[in-house]
């Protein structure tokens, strides 16, 4: 498997949630915790990037601060890829509690592949060059630029696309900073400037289509967080049912 390091935007004040939406409480841990956890699964390095180091210290998570602090998202995902030493950063938002290693592990699948399709297409052009100079000794002709290698692969789900659940390549920096420095925060500015590919959701193996909503849906109201917990508070009630109907046969038998 391609070889990644885990980034979690945890630097957003919350204020609609009113409180911190990391350090929410699901199933006995923080939110924060629970995405390090299945980031964990596919990266080797877990950065959280947040304003405040301090913030999640207790947590025992590696934690680093914004280099531009207060200017969004693009900011944690520059701090993140400038301190990951990996070729790639697998981003997720710190409000997204139901992303699945399967839901990470088909983004890196479709990193690999475009990769080795644009290397793949860059070689053939190389030699289509090489071709017609051989050709046309003589003649002035220079190679034709190749396109940039691919830089990020960001998942769309059902018409939206979602730059925070994503895969990002080193090679963003320099355009990350130089939009930082210019003010230009809209991810999606930035992104089209960058060669991405999007993935539509559902279409590609490794996760279903339901499996894709569920990991983008973010909290942002409180709202949000007690239908988290209802959902979470169901599904771990099944196997208590179900242990408990086994039981009630078992004693049916007996009887």
């Amino acid at each position: 498997m391609l070889e990644v390091t885990g980034i979690i935007v945890a630097g957003g004040r919350s204020s609609r949630m009113g409180q911190d939406k990391a350090l929410l409480q699901l199933g006995g841990v923080t939110v924060l915790e629970r995405i390090a956890a299945v980031l964990g699964k596919v990266a080797g390095r877990v950065i959280v990037v947040t304003r405040d180091i301090q913030q999640y210290s207790g947590l025992g998570l590696e934690t680093m601060a914004d280099l531009y602090p207060g200017l969004g998202p693009l900011s944690g995902i520059h701090a993140g890829l400038s301190a990951s030493t990996t070729e790639w950063g697998i981003v997720v938002a710190c409000d997204m509690p139901f992303v699945q290693p399967e839901i990470l592990r088909a983004l890196l699948a479709h990193t690999t592949n475009g990769a080795a399709a644009k290397e793949t297409t860059n070689e053939q052009r190389k030699q289509q060059v090489q071709g017609e100079q051989g050709s046309l000794a003589g003649d002035c002709l220079l190679p034709q630029p190749t396109e940039p290698a691919l830089q990020a692969v960001i998942p769309t789900v059902e018409g939206r696309i979602h730059p925070l659940l994503g895969l990002y390549h080193r090679s963003v920096l320099p355009s990350a900073e130089q939009c930082l420095r210019s003010g230009r925060l809209r991810l999606i500015d930035w992104l089209n400037s960058l060669n991405v590919r999007y993935e539509t959701a559902g279409e590609w193996p490794g996760a279903s289509l339901d499996m894709w909503k569920q990991a983008v849906f973010n909290m942002n109201y409180p709202q949000d967080y007690q239908l988290i917990v209802k959902q979470l508070e169901c599904i771990q009630d099944v196997p208590t049912m179900q242990k408990q109907r086994i039981e009630r046969t078992r004693m049916n038998e007996e009887i």
